[in-house]
């Protein structure tokens, strides 16, 4: 992996601060991080035969113990599955893909933490599954699909598994079908793998350590020594490295940062306002309970200090009412 002087001055030193703190990417690496979707999406679905190439090397190495036999080829399709009716939600994934025989699988990159993205990921795979045409067939016709998220935060924060594998299963674990198989990678707990040696690293392991240091030059001799054993990899970090070194691809990168810390800015004013309104609602729900409370004591001539007392309301208040 090599490093460049590439000069960068499109984002002022507070915003990079900010980048770091708030996304923890840092901004004047000479990589791109490949935790973004945008970033990942270039990596893999680019029409060129190393692009190709990486995509089908992180699949069979995230499906290893699915795919007995390993994908030799596939077919970038559209990430956009048709609905049938305006009101209905439209899946849009990442990046969707189909093999040679029929099966799907799709990749989702999560930076940004989403509360519900546990539900997400079943919507997701429920409507690529369910969107297969089998006018004609029969169900046993269906063809499996693969959802595989690259999660920049822990999911389930009650074990530190980083890979896990969910499919419909009873209470023994015994699987209704493997049509429907689930795979998070979350990268956040993979801190313990940087001291295994390489050679103990399964493939997936080393792809995890790519797409989360990346970026940290500190962790470069080791991703060093990966490239050396993982070509899928190496064809990763070189499309990689083309994309970082274009001053093009490069405005392009940062301009899509400041977008996202313009997005999050205005979702925390968004946040802020929606909380505002709603105290503001508590409290007049709150002042219209305890003046009716105190219209109903006064209309049973209780005492108009006693009232006072008990509402808080002044005595003017309560001649008012």
């Amino acid at each position: 992996m090599k490093e460049n002087e590439t000069e960068r001055v499109s984002i002022s030193d507070d915003k990079k601060a900010l980048l770091q703190q708030v996304f923890e990417i840092d901004v004047d690496s000479d990589l791109f991080d490949p935790r973004l979707d945008y970033v990942a999406k270039r990596i893999f679905t680019a029409e060129t035969a190393e692009s190709k190439k990486a995509l089908i090397a992180f699949l069979n190495a995230a499906l290893q113990i699915y795919e007995k036999n390993k994908i030799v080829d596939l077919s970038v399709i559209s990430p956009v599955i048709p609905v049938d009716n305006i009101k209905n939600k439209k899946p849009v994934f990442d990046i969707r893909v189909r093999f040679a025989n029929g099966e799907q699988a799709i990749v989702e990159m999560e930076f940004h933490k989403k509360d519900d993205f546990k539900r997400r990921s079943q919507f997701i795979i429920s409507r690529a599954y369910s969107s297969q045409d089998i006018s004609g067939k029969t169900f046993a016709d269906l063809k499996k699909c693969y959802l595989i998220c690259i999660m920049n935060y822990p999911l389930f924060k009650t074990d530190n598994k980083y890979y896990r594998d969910i499919m419909f299963r009873d209470e023994n674990g015994v699987p209704l079908t493997d049509d429907e198989v689930i795979i998070f990678l979350e990268l956040s707990k993979i801190e313990s793998l940087l001291e295994k040696p390489v050679e103990k690293l399964t493939d997936i392991e080393k792809w995890m350590i790519f797409f989360r240091y990346a970026t940290d030059k500190s962790k470069r001799e080791m991703l060093n020594k990966i490239l050396e054993k993982e070509e899928g990899i190496g064809m990763a970090v070189q499309i990689l490295e083309r994309m970082s070194l274009s001053e093009e691809e490069r405005a392009g990168y940062e301009a899509l940062l400041i977008a996202g810390l313009d997005e999050r800015s205005a979702q925390r004013a968004r946040e802020n306002r929606l909380k505002e309104i709603e105290e503001i609602a508590i409290k007049e729900i709150k002042e219209s309970a305890i003046k009716e409370v105190a219209r109903g004591f006064k209309n049973d001539n209780v005492p108009l200090h006693s009232i006072s007392k008990n509402t808080g309301l002044s005595l003017e208040e309560i001649e008012a009412l």
